[in-house]
């Protein structure tokens, strides 16, 4: 009888306690409105001030600054989501008073009764104030006449996104108020669990490539679902890839609909939890740090060893030793322990409780990270038999040890992927600004990934160059492994065995630049027949004719200004790549070693043509593979159908440096002592004009740097591949300066 009360039923609860939670709302209302419209009306002016709205270029600029803060501004979800982290502490805050948990708990309602108001009024405090200000912030855009910056489908996709995003974060504080029974400490709690399980994988992900530098991630997805708050962020970044198409009226639902089924599906899973925790929740335990004390030790074991590595790792890259690492992480470990065991029983002379559980802690931690420091199942240095392998590839950021097919560009997609989702401390800044969304990452290594599984080398002869480097990497893996990154000037190579079974085999190894056998192998493994009938650019392009709508044809004189030939008819087309690709089969490594390209060809696709204009597209920058649809050949002298056949389509066709053309060149060489000297030669002075011509067949436009083969790389006597030899800056006769390199001793300077 006494629950049918008024004051009892599910509506009257939340009011009252919306009622007792006034400045909630006001808080709310206030932190929304500075960061909605408010900040909406102070970028819009700062716009205006610099902007001109008659200038469709600069309006179009303006309006769409204004539609990524209506619909997705930093500022907005971060005070969003700080409000579900304040709002979830102080709607469960009286769990932490003994005086209101007794009074609570005696009302004539169930838990769950009182839970649902509770969660309920959280909302309640923030959603609407969330919905009225995103209504003023559209009002302020059409105040100022930007009206066609809302686009309703949107805006609504925006604010399920920002609301199922609100949810998650305030669930997981909800989590965190219950299992505390203390206001402090249910901050510091649930900021272990916002962030803690994320931060624990980057710490020993990190780690595990710190003792096991050998080790590659297969992994194609940084698992930002551990931490609510990062995933939050990211569920609403994922709207911003469709903004620039919004005029082409595309929801882009599918692109957020997994993050916003997580949000919202995680949102009811950690609620059912609080739900049971409260329900099962003993009221004597209010007032102690942790209300369920058989949670402490391996909470406390969790956090201890999370802020142990970190603090390790962070030795370890500043001193490059792992006895700095151990010592570090011991040390860590012991002041962690310390201070959670202070915060547990709120007592500055609990330094030591559970004394026994942290050296039992201390004994496992020293017996693993024994065993893998001196890696007792030889897991770095182990490589499969040489006849289990069917296919290979090895991809390196120093081109003269590339036997990757894919020509560089595996090698952006690693290092990517490598600084962006392993690098603990670059992470932690980027999440913390929140502006940082997982998805261009994700994609970039599923490309790399399935151009590794895609492009690996099959033959023989690179198969035995391949496992040769291979076994290089893993002898020296048998050794000290805690100084392969120090004392030399080092780098790294990725291989990959698929074997015949169809597993594959990854390492990654560490080794000093001027490793000359590795070049050597990889020189070998991209002369091979294989390569230069698969993969090169004159290979690829082959493979594609089909596609192609034009070739453009650049001298060197051209090569600065853009001016390239251009031949788009079919026949034409199709004839010079049949030929172009016949002829480079022929080339050697020794060959490509003593001889630089005389011309280049960009073979430009159908779409490539349709997006850039013929200036544009000449203009852009030369390379050794497939980028967007355009394909970089080089031409070399002794393709002399080539050349022949591109004459014909030609008008006063020539190769290299027209001399006509050039009016003077600077040389700039350095010294032992790093001295920089330069000499001017200009073309009207008789004594220079032979200096000159000892330097231009040698002469390389900086533009065609990336497009050779890393081969040319001349070695000295020691047999170590060095750079270029001279920095050469060519002005032709319209003014036009090209800057070129030598890679050869021109006149017998060392």
């Amino acid at each position: 009888m006494t629950q049918k009360n008024s004051s009892c039923k599910l509506g009257t609860m939340i009011g009252k306690c919306c009622e007792r939670n006034a400045a909630l709302f006001t808080l709310s209302m206030l932190l929304q409105l500075v960061a909605m419209p408010v900040y909406l009306i102070m970028e819009i002016q700062a716009m205006l001030r610099y902007g001109d709205v008659n200038i469709p270029e600069s309006r179009n600029t303006i309006v769409a600054s204004i539609r990524d803060m209506l619909l997705a501004g930093s500022i907005e979800t971060l005070a969003l989501l700080l409000l579900a982290v304040l709002s979830g502490i102080a709607m469960f805050r009286y769990l932490h008073v003994k005086q209101q948990t007794d009074f609570f708990h005696a009302l004539p309602v169930t838990r769950g009764k009182l839970f649902a108001s509770r969660v309920l009024s959280g909302i309640l405090a923030v959603i609407p104030a969330y919905l009225i200000n995103v209504l003023l912030s559209c009002g302020v855009c059409i105040v100022y006449g930007f009206s066609d910056a809302i686009q309703i489908d949107i805006l609504l996709l925006s604010v399920v996104v920002h609301v199922a995003a609100f949810l998650l974060v305030y669930a997981v504080s909800i989590l965190a108020a219950i299992v505390s029974g203390h206001t402090l400490v249910s901050l510091l709690v649930c900021g272990w669990f916002q962030m803690g399980l994320l931060a624990g994988y980057e710490a020993v992900n990190q780690l595990l490539y710190v003792l096991y530098p050998a080790r590659v991630n297969n992994s194609n997805m940084i698992p930002l679902w551990m931490s609510p708050i990062v995933k939050a962020f990211c569920t609403v970044e994922t709207l911003r890839e469709g903004w620039a198409d919004i005029d082409k009226n595309i929801l882009y639902f599918k692109e957020c609909a997994p993050g916003l089924l997580f949000c919202l599906i995680a949102a009811i899973i950690i609620l059912a939890l609080a739900y049971w925790l409260n329900k099962i929740r003993k009221s004597e335990h209010t007032g102690l740090s942790i209300a369920f004390p058989k949670i402490e030790l391996p909470f406390k074991l969790y956090m201890v060893s999370v802020l142990s590595i970190a603090c390790g790792l962070a030795f370890q890259i500043t001193i490059t030793s792992w006895t700095a690492l151990f010592l570090a992480m011991a040390i860590g470990a012991l002041v962690a322990a310390c201070i959670v065991e202070i915060v547990y029983d709120l007592d500055f002379h609990s330094l030591f409780h559970r004394w026994k559980s942290l050296l039992a802690y201390y004994v496992v931690c020293a017996v693993v990270l024994g065993c893998m420091a001196m890696d007792i199942t030889h897991w770095n240095s182990t490589l499969p038999e040489r006849d289990e392998i069917a296919s290979a590839t090895l991809s390196t950021g120093p081109s003269p040890w590339n036997c990757s097919p894919t020509d560089g560009d595996l090698d952006y997609y690693y290092d990517y992927y490598y600084y962006y989702g392993h690098d603990l401390v670059y992470n932690a800044f980027s999440w913390i600004s929140g502006v940082w969304s997982d998805s261009s990452i994700i994609e970039d290594e599923e490309l790399a990934i399935d151009h590794i599984s895609n492009s690996q080398m099959e033959s023989a002869a690179a198969l035995d160059v391949i496992y040769d480097s291979a076994s290089m990497g893993a002898e020296r893996m048998k050794h000290n492994r805690s100084t392969l990154t120090s004392d030399v000037e080092y780098s790294t190579y990725r291989v990959t065995f698929t074997l015949q079974n169809g597993k594959t085999f990854q390492r990654q190894y560490y080794m000093p630049e001027d490793t000359a056998e590795l070049s050597e192998n990889a020189a070998n493994a991209r002369f091979s027949e294989e390569y230069l009938e698969k993969y090169t650019a004159a290979a690829l392009a082959h493979t594609s004719k089909e596609q192609v709508a034009e070739l453009l044809v650049a001298n060197y004189t051209d090569i600065a200004t853009g001016n390239a030939d251009v031949i788009d008819n079919a026949k034409a087309v199709s004839d010079i790549l049949d030929t172009l690709y016949e002829e480079s089969q022929e080339l050697t490594k020794e060959y490509v070693t003593d001889n630089i390209p005389v011309l280049a060809v960009r073979v430009a696709g159908k779409q490539a043509v349709e997006e850039w204009d013929k200036k544009d597209l000449a203009d852009l920058e030369m390379t050794g593979g497939m980028e967007d649809d355009i394909i970089d050949i080089p031409v070399y002298s002794c393709e002399t159908e080539t050349l022949e056949l591109l004459g014909k389509y030609i008008e006063d066709f020539s190769v290299g440096f027209m001399p006509e053309k050039v009016v003077c060149i600077n040389v700039t060489t350095y010294t032992d002592d790093g001295d920089e000297e330069t000499e001017t030669f200009r073309t009207d002075e008789i004594e220079d004009v032979k200096v000159i011509q000892k330097w231009v067949p040698y002469l390389l436009p900086e533009q065609l740097k990336r497009m050779i083969d890393p081969v040319y790389f001349k070695p000295e006597e020691n047999g170590l591949y060095i750079g270029p030899y001279a920095e050469i800056a060519v002005t032709l006769a319209d003014g036009t300066e090209v800057t070129c390199y030598c890679y050869r001793d021109v006149d017998g300077k060392e």
